[in-house]
């Protein structure tokens, strides 16, 4: 990549920030992100940089992440959403009107890039598809493979608020009471088993090498 088109401007900054910003969050340059990094300035673009944004994702794959790093939305603060649908499709759109802009990768304008097409389809193998070769078509395409419409929202935009809070008779953790007269652990459904032969410290359990597969 030239470094005019790495200094272009996205989503308010150079695209060399942008693509290191995506690196420290993601840890790597997942494809997936860069593209919703497009995606997120198209969208910013659309509805105008003084409104306060919230954010539906329609896929749990990488895009909300960009989402993340890009605007203030993200899962903690309730202003995303995440719909497991699968899509590759994000809204940004007022929180008080709910008016907004829905942007999605756009196969028929990817066919455009064919590596960029068979990517996203599970078409070619990764081998044959090296990430830096895959990133730099990304680049390239930038916005012309993305579509957009203007929205109005008029479900999923309700934030969330937590319900009663109650303390588990068995455990003596504070969980939601919604779940019973006991928390989801203590009623058999945890995701973990205690280690009761070690010490109670991180130092004296073996993690493996700590990189990530």
């Amino acid at each position: 990549m030239s470094i005019s088109i790495m200094e272009s401007q996205i989503c308010g900054r150079p695209l060399s920030e942008c693509l290191r910003r995506i690196e420290e969050f993601h840890g790597f340059k997942a494809p997936g992100l860069v593209l919703g990094l497009f995606m997120v300035d198209l969208a910013q673009e659309k509805i105008g940089a003084d409104v306060e944004a919230d954010a539906i994702v329609e896929t749990r794959y990488c895009l909300p992440d960009a989402i993340q790093v890009f605007t203030p939305c993200t899962i903690g603060n309730g202003w995303m959403k995440i719909l497991d649908w699968d899509k590759f499709a994000l809204s940004l759109y007022d929180r008080r009107k709910r008016h907004g802009c829905r942007v999605w990768f756009d196969l028929e304008k990817a066919k455009q890039f064919p590596n960029l097409y068979k990517w996203y389809m599970r078409l070619i193998p990764k081998k044959e598809l090296p990430l830096d070769i895959l990133l730099n078509i990304i680049l390239s395409a930038g916005r012309s493979v993305l579509s957009w419409d203007a929205i109005y929202v008029t479900q999923y935009y309700q934030r969330e608020k937590k319900g009663k809070t109650v303390i588990c008779p068995i455990c003596n953790e504070a969980y939601a009471a919604d779940q019973g007269n006991n928390c989801s652990s203590c009623q058999g459904n945890g995701y973990y088993k205690l280690i009761t032969n070690q010490k109670k410290t991180c130092s004296s359990i073996v993690f493996g090498n700590g990189k990530r597969k």
